[in-house]
C-alpha cells in the first residue's frame, strides 16, 4: 500500500475521532444548557425563544418540536463517523462508503424540510400565546449547494469506482 493511500486512512482516522469527541461534547453542552441553565440552544427561529421565555408556553411540546431535528443531527453524525471508518480502513470506493454517504445526503434533504416543517408548527404554537406572528421561511443557498456538492461527489465517485472496475478488469 502507497505511503498517500496510508495517509488518507490515518487522517480519516483521525477526523472520525474528532466527529465522536464532538459529537459527545455537544450532547453534554446541550444537556448541560438544557438542566443547568434552563435554556436550549438548538432552535434558530426566535418564535422558539419567545415561547421558551413565556410561563404559558409547554416547554414540553417545544422540546417535542425540536427532537426531530435532534435526532437527524445525531442519526449524521453517526453516519459521518462510520463514513470516516470505511475511510480509514481504505475502503473508499466500497459499497458501504457509499451507502453511508447516501444516508448524508438523505439525512441533509430530510433536515431540509423539518426545519420549514417546525419553523411553521413553532409559528402556529405561538399564535396561541401571542397576537403577533411573523413567520419566515428561511431557506438556505448553503445548504442547497452544499446538498448539490454532495450530490456531484456522489456521481463522481460512482463514476471512479466504475473507472477502476474496468481497468482492474483491463489488467
Amino acid at each position: 500500500m502507497n505511503t498517500n493511500m496510508q495517509k488518507l486512512m490515518k487522517i480519516s482516522g483521525f477526523f472520525k475521532r474528532v466527529v465522536l469527541i464532538a459529537s459527545a461534547m455537544m450532547f453534554f453542552f446541550l444537556l448541560y444548557e438544557y438542566v443547568v441553565n434552563d435554556e436550549f440552544h438548538r432552535a434558530s427561529s426566535t418564535l422558539f425563544y419567545e415561547l421558551w421565555l413565556n410561563d404559558s408556553a409547554d416547554r414540553s411540546v417545544l422540546l417535542a418540536l425540536q427532537f426531530p431535528r435532534l435526532v437527524t443531527l445525531f442519526t449524521g453524525l453517526y453516519w459521518l463517523q462510520r463514513l470516516m471508518g470505511h475511510f480509514q480502513i481504505g475502503e473508499f470506493f466500497g459499497d458501504e462508503a457509499m451507502r453511508c454517504y447516501l444516508w448524508l445526503i438523505w439525512l441533509k434533504v430530510i433536515d431540509m424540510g423539518l426545519k420549514i416543517v417546525q419553523e411553521l408548527a413553532t409559528a402556529f404554537y405561538h399564535e396561541q400565546f401571542f397576537e403577533l406572528t411573523r413567520f419566515e421561511v428561511d431557506i438556505d443557498f448553503n445548504n442547497l449547494s452544499t446538498l448539490m456538492m454532495m450530490l456531484l461527489i456522489v456521481y463522481l465517485l460512482k463514476a471512479a469506482r466504475e473507472i477502476e472496475a474496468e481497468n482492474k478488469e483491463f489488467i
